[in-house]
């Protein structure tokens, strides 16, 4: 198992792969081989208070390195979702 963490603007991501599982419930196979798992985990409070998290986010991929990208991109984009930064005029 592969694991990668970052500090992003205050949150903590964290993310970790494995093998994709070989079919889902509904019996149809996953032509895509790795699964990354990310979490999000506020570090600061800085200027304001505690945010609502997103739960965890998931992406699969060919190659590992590929589904980390992935669910380490859609992460950034879920924090800066989240931002309430006002650039002074």
């Amino acid at each position: 198992m592969s694991q990668n963490n970052a500090i992003y603007k205050g949150f903590r991501v964290s993310a970790r792969v494995r093998q994709a599982p070989d079919a889902l419930p509904a019996g149809d196979p996953i032509p895509l081989r790795f699964l990354a798992t990310v979490t999000i985990t506020q570090v600061s409070e800085g200027m304001g208070s505690r945010r609502q998290l997103p739960g965890m986010i998931q992406h699969a991929a060919g190659a590992p390195h590929d589904a980390i990208a992935l669910a380490l991109s859609s992460a950034r984009a879920a924090i800066d979702g989240m931002s309430t930064f006002v650039k002074a005029k």
